[in-house]
Protein backbone atom coordinates (compact mmCIF):
# COMPACT_ATOMS: atom_id res chain seq x y z
CA UNK A 1 0.00 0.00 0.00
CA UNK A 2 2.98 2.76 0.70
CA UNK A 3 4.99 1.67 -1.91
CA UNK A 4 1.52 2.00 -4.84
CA UNK A 5 1.09 5.27 -2.68
CA UNK A 6 4.40 6.42 -3.11
CA UNK A 7 4.66 5.34 -6.96
CA UNK A 8 1.53 7.40 -7.83
CA UNK A 9 3.22 10.73 -5.91
CA UNK A 10 6.24 10.37 -8.38
CA UNK A 11 4.41 9.75 -11.25
CA UNK A 12 3.02 13.62 -10.76
CA UNK A 13 6.48 14.53 -9.39
CA UNK A 14 8.55 13.06 -12.14
CA UNK A 15 6.12 13.22 -14.79
CA UNK A 16 6.77 9.37 -15.93
CA UNK A 17 5.05 6.33 -15.37
CA UNK A 18 5.80 4.38 -12.42
CA UNK A 19 5.24 0.67 -12.34
CA UNK A 20 5.12 -0.97 -9.44
CA UNK A 21 6.25 -4.94 -9.89
CA UNK A 22 5.89 -6.90 -6.89
CA UNK A 23 8.59 -9.68 -7.17
CA UNK A 24 8.05 -12.12 -3.70
CA UNK A 25 10.84 -15.09 -2.48
CA UNK A 26 12.97 -15.32 0.00
CA UNK A 27 12.03 -12.49 2.49
CA UNK A 28 12.77 -9.90 -0.18
CA UNK A 29 15.92 -11.10 -1.64
CA UNK A 30 14.79 -11.92 -4.95
CA UNK A 31 13.67 -8.18 -5.75
CA UNK A 32 16.43 -6.77 -4.36
CA UNK A 33 19.26 -9.26 -6.66
CA UNK A 34 16.64 -7.75 -9.47
CA UNK A 35 17.39 -4.44 -8.61
CA UNK A 36 21.25 -4.92 -7.69
CA UNK A 37 21.60 -6.41 -11.08
CA UNK A 38 19.39 -4.11 -13.16
CA UNK A 39 21.29 -1.34 -14.79
CA UNK A 40 22.35 1.72 -12.79
CA UNK A 41 19.78 4.37 -15.05
CA UNK A 42 17.84 5.32 -12.28
CA UNK A 43 15.02 3.65 -14.23
CA UNK A 44 14.47 0.41 -11.74
CA UNK A 45 14.72 1.08 -7.89
CA UNK A 46 13.86 -1.08 -4.77
CA UNK A 47 11.07 0.06 -2.00
CA UNK A 48 13.73 -1.36 0.36
CA UNK A 49 12.16 -1.92 4.55
CA UNK A 50 14.00 -3.29 7.13
CA UNK A 51 14.39 -6.69 6.19
CA UNK A 52 17.58 -5.60 4.12
CA UNK A 53 18.94 -5.12 7.92
CA UNK A 54 17.99 -8.73 9.29
CA UNK A 55 18.66 -10.73 6.06
CA UNK A 56 22.34 -9.99 6.24
CA UNK A 57 22.80 -12.13 9.08
CA UNK A 58 19.53 -14.27 8.50
CA UNK A 59 20.80 -16.25 5.71
CA UNK A 60 23.83 -17.84 4.89
CA UNK A 61 24.04 -16.64 0.99
CA UNK A 62 22.41 -13.49 -0.17
CA UNK A 63 23.62 -12.63 -3.29
CA UNK A 64 23.77 -9.23 -2.64
CA UNK A 65 25.38 -6.86 -0.27
CA UNK A 66 22.97 -4.08 0.61
CA UNK A 67 25.92 -1.72 1.89
CA UNK A 68 27.84 -2.54 -1.08
CA UNK A 69 25.36 -3.02 -4.25
CA UNK A 70 23.03 -0.33 -3.06
CA UNK A 71 22.68 3.42 -3.25
CA UNK A 72 20.13 4.43 -0.66
CA UNK A 73 18.22 7.23 -1.92
CA UNK A 74 16.37 8.07 1.41
CA UNK A 75 14.07 6.88 3.82
CA UNK A 76 10.49 7.30 3.10
CA UNK A 77 8.11 6.12 6.23
CA UNK A 78 7.67 3.56 9.16
CA UNK A 79 5.44 1.92 10.82
CA UNK A 80 4.77 -0.25 14.06
CA UNK A 81 3.56 -3.57 14.58
CA UNK A 82 -0.11 -4.23 16.69
CA UNK A 83 0.38 -7.33 18.95
CA UNK A 84 -2.78 -8.89 18.03
CA UNK A 85 -5.00 -11.92 20.02
CA UNK A 86 -7.49 -14.07 19.52
CA UNK A 87 -10.77 -12.80 21.18
CA UNK A 88 -10.59 -15.80 23.28
CA UNK A 89 -6.92 -15.34 24.99
CA UNK A 90 -8.03 -14.98 28.76
CA UNK A 91 -6.34 -11.48 28.41
CA UNK A 92 -7.15 -8.22 27.37
CA UNK A 93 -3.72 -6.10 27.96
CA UNK A 94 0.18 -6.14 27.90
CA UNK A 95 0.12 -7.40 31.75
CA UNK A 96 -2.01 -9.47 31.63
CA UNK A 97 -0.70 -11.42 28.82
CA UNK A 98 2.36 -11.43 30.38
CA UNK A 99 0.96 -13.17 33.79
CA UNK A 100 -0.68 -16.24 31.71
CA UNK A 101 2.37 -16.77 29.94
CA UNK A 102 4.54 -16.93 33.42
CA UNK A 103 1.92 -19.06 34.89
CA UNK A 104 1.54 -21.25 31.85
CA UNK A 105 4.99 -21.51 30.20
CA UNK A 106 4.82 -22.68 26.40
CA UNK A 107 1.72 -22.92 26.51
CA UNK A 108 0.76 -19.83 24.10
CA UNK A 109 1.94 -19.67 20.43
CA UNK A 110 2.38 -16.58 18.08
CA UNK A 111 3.15 -16.82 14.83
CA UNK A 112 5.34 -14.92 11.88
CA UNK A 113 5.43 -14.45 8.63
CA UNK A 114 8.06 -16.42 8.79
CA UNK A 115 11.94 -17.35 10.40
CA UNK A 116 13.14 -14.25 11.24
CA UNK A 117 10.75 -12.10 9.72
CA UNK A 118 9.96 -8.51 11.45
CA UNK A 119 7.55 -9.77 13.03
CA UNK A 120 9.17 -13.24 14.56
CA UNK A 121 12.27 -11.17 15.38
CA UNK A 122 9.27 -8.61 17.54
CA UNK A 123 7.86 -11.30 19.79
CA UNK A 124 11.21 -12.93 19.95
CA UNK A 125 12.76 -9.38 21.85
CA UNK A 126 8.92 -9.39 23.90
CA UNK A 127 9.90 -12.93 25.15
CA UNK A 128 13.41 -11.89 26.39
CA UNK A 129 12.17 -8.66 27.60
CA UNK A 130 9.27 -9.54 29.55
CA UNK A 131 10.64 -13.21 31.17
CA UNK A 132 8.42 -15.48 29.55
CA UNK A 133 8.79 -18.47 27.65
CA UNK A 134 6.44 -18.25 23.82
CA UNK A 135 6.31 -21.04 21.25
CA UNK A 136 6.48 -19.31 17.57
CA UNK A 137 5.00 -20.74 14.67
CA UNK A 138 6.32 -19.49 11.30
CA UNK A 139 3.79 -19.13 8.62
CA UNK A 140 4.77 -18.23 4.88
CA UNK A 141 3.49 -14.77 4.96
CA UNK A 142 0.98 -13.21 6.87
CA UNK A 143 -2.02 -13.94 5.86
CA UNK A 144 -1.99 -17.46 6.24
CA UNK A 145 -0.95 -17.12 10.24
CA UNK A 146 -3.76 -14.31 10.48
CA UNK A 147 -6.22 -17.15 9.15
CA UNK A 148 -4.75 -19.82 12.28
CA UNK A 149 -5.13 -16.63 14.42
CA UNK A 150 -8.85 -16.34 14.23
CA UNK A 151 -9.35 -19.81 13.69
CA UNK A 152 -7.82 -19.72 17.39
CA UNK A 153 -4.82 -22.00 16.12
CA UNK A 154 -2.09 -19.57 17.23
CA UNK A 155 -3.37 -16.88 20.12
CA UNK A 156 -0.90 -14.21 19.09
CA UNK A 157 0.88 -12.57 15.91
CA UNK A 158 2.51 -8.91 15.51
CA UNK A 159 0.84 -7.56 12.46
CA UNK A 160 1.81 -4.48 10.71
CA UNK A 161 -0.10 -1.85 11.61
CA UNK A 162 -1.20 -1.99 8.22
CA UNK A 163 -2.64 -5.38 8.26
CA UNK A 164 -3.98 -4.92 11.50
CA UNK A 165 -6.29 -2.12 11.22
CA UNK A 166 -8.94 -3.77 9.26
CA UNK A 167 -8.79 -7.35 11.36
CA UNK A 168 -9.65 -4.64 14.16
CA UNK A 169 -12.42 -2.47 11.99
CA UNK A 170 -13.81 -6.14 11.82
CA UNK A 171 -13.92 -7.39 15.36
CA UNK A 172 -11.82 -10.46 14.20
CA UNK A 173 -9.26 -10.20 17.10
CA UNK A 174 -7.99 -7.86 19.54
CA UNK A 175 -5.13 -5.70 20.47
CA UNK A 176 -2.99 -5.44 23.50
CA UNK A 177 -0.28 -3.39 22.39
CA UNK A 178 1.65 -1.60 19.76
CA UNK A 179 5.38 -1.98 19.28
CA UNK A 180 6.26 1.86 18.71
CA UNK A 181 7.01 4.25 21.40
CA UNK A 182 4.07 6.24 21.20
CA UNK A 183 0.61 5.36 20.85
CA UNK A 184 -0.30 5.11 17.33
CA UNK A 185 -3.55 8.06 16.14
CA UNK A 186 -5.64 5.09 14.31
CA UNK A 187 -5.47 2.66 17.52
CA UNK A 188 -6.97 5.15 20.17
CA UNK A 189 -6.91 3.06 23.42
CA UNK A 190 -3.99 0.73 22.13
CA UNK A 191 -0.92 1.68 24.70
CA UNK A 192 2.65 0.86 23.74
CA UNK A 193 3.98 -2.60 24.44
CA UNK A 194 6.66 -0.47 26.01
CA UNK A 195 4.53 0.99 28.64
CA UNK A 196 4.63 -2.84 30.58
CA UNK A 197 7.74 -4.08 29.25
CA UNK A 198 10.67 -1.75 29.42
CA UNK A 199 12.87 -1.02 26.36
CA UNK A 200 10.76 -2.68 24.25
CA UNK A 201 10.52 -1.11 20.56
CA UNK A 202 10.03 -2.56 16.96
CA UNK A 203 9.68 -0.30 14.32
CA UNK A 204 9.84 -1.14 10.18
CA UNK A 205 11.11 1.21 7.62
CA UNK A 206 10.47 1.55 4.06
CA UNK A 207 12.94 3.53 1.80
CA UNK A 208 13.97 3.92 -1.44
CA UNK A 209 17.15 2.54 -3.22
CA UNK A 210 18.73 1.97 -6.80
CA UNK A 211 21.61 -0.15 -7.88
CA UNK A 212 24.72 1.16 -6.48
CA UNK A 213 26.55 3.23 -9.81
CA UNK A 214 23.74 5.48 -10.13
CA UNK A 215 24.74 8.70 -12.00
CA UNK A 216 25.08 11.05 -8.97
CA UNK A 217 22.57 13.56 -10.48
CA UNK A 218 19.87 10.97 -10.98
CA UNK A 219 20.32 10.32 -7.54
CA UNK A 220 19.46 13.40 -6.67
CA UNK A 221 16.77 14.54 -8.55
CA UNK A 222 15.01 10.88 -6.99
CA UNK A 223 16.07 11.82 -3.61
CA UNK A 224 14.50 15.00 -4.62
CA UNK A 225 11.05 14.00 -4.97
CA UNK A 226 11.57 11.70 -2.54
CA UNK A 227 11.73 13.94 -0.04
CA UNK A 228 9.10 16.57 -1.24
CA UNK A 229 6.53 13.77 -1.22
CA UNK A 230 7.24 12.44 1.95
CA UNK A 231 6.75 16.17 3.01
CA UNK A 232 3.37 16.60 1.88
CA UNK A 233 0.18 17.37 3.91
CA UNK A 234 -1.28 14.84 1.65
CA UNK A 235 1.01 11.92 1.79
CA UNK A 236 1.61 12.68 5.88
CA UNK A 237 -2.24 12.12 6.17
CA UNK A 238 -2.70 9.28 3.68
CA UNK A 239 -0.03 7.18 5.82
CA UNK A 240 -0.91 8.38 9.17
CA UNK A 241 -4.64 7.26 8.56
CA UNK A 242 -3.35 3.99 7.52
CA UNK A 243 -1.61 2.91 10.83
CA UNK A 244 2.05 4.68 9.12
CA UNK A 245 3.92 7.61 9.38
CA UNK A 246 5.90 9.64 6.47
CA UNK A 247 9.54 9.91 7.64
CA UNK A 248 11.95 11.16 5.08
CA UNK A 249 15.72 10.59 6.25
CA UNK A 250 18.42 11.75 3.65
CA UNK A 251 20.62 9.19 2.02
CA UNK A 252 23.76 9.38 4.87
CA UNK A 253 20.66 8.92 7.40
CA UNK A 254 18.95 5.98 5.18
CA UNK A 255 22.65 4.58 5.00
CA UNK A 256 23.56 5.31 8.72
CA UNK A 257 20.08 3.81 9.68
CA UNK A 258 20.88 0.38 7.74
CA UNK A 259 24.13 0.13 9.47
CA UNK A 260 22.64 0.07 12.82
CA UNK A 261 19.07 -1.80 12.30
CA UNK A 262 21.76 -4.73 10.94
CA UNK A 263 23.52 -4.62 14.08
CA UNK A 264 20.27 -4.79 15.95
CA UNK A 265 18.55 -7.00 14.24
CA UNK A 266 21.74 -9.41 13.86
CA UNK A 267 21.65 -9.73 17.11
CA UNK A 268 17.86 -10.79 17.73
CA UNK A 269 18.78 -13.04 14.81
CA UNK A 270 21.76 -14.74 16.33
CA UNK A 271 19.65 -15.06 19.85
CA UNK A 272 16.77 -16.12 18.46
CA UNK A 273 18.62 -19.02 16.61
CA UNK A 274 16.58 -18.39 13.16
CA UNK A 275 19.08 -19.19 9.98
CA UNK A 276 18.16 -19.57 6.67
CA UNK A 277 20.32 -21.98 4.43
Amino acid sequence: MVTRRLAHALEAELGQPVVVENRPGAGTNLGTVAVVQAPADGYTLLMGTSSLAINRTLYARLGYDAERDLMPLGTFATTGYTLLATPRLPANDVAQLIALARAKPDSLAYGSSGNGAVNHLAGALFASLAGVSLQHVPYKGSQAALTDLVGDQIQLFWASNLEALPMLKAGRVKALGVTTRTAVPVLPGVPPIGDAVKGYEAVYWMGLYAPAKTPAAVASRLTGALRTIASSAEMKDALRASGAEAAFGSPAEAEALLARDTRIWGRLVHDSGAKID
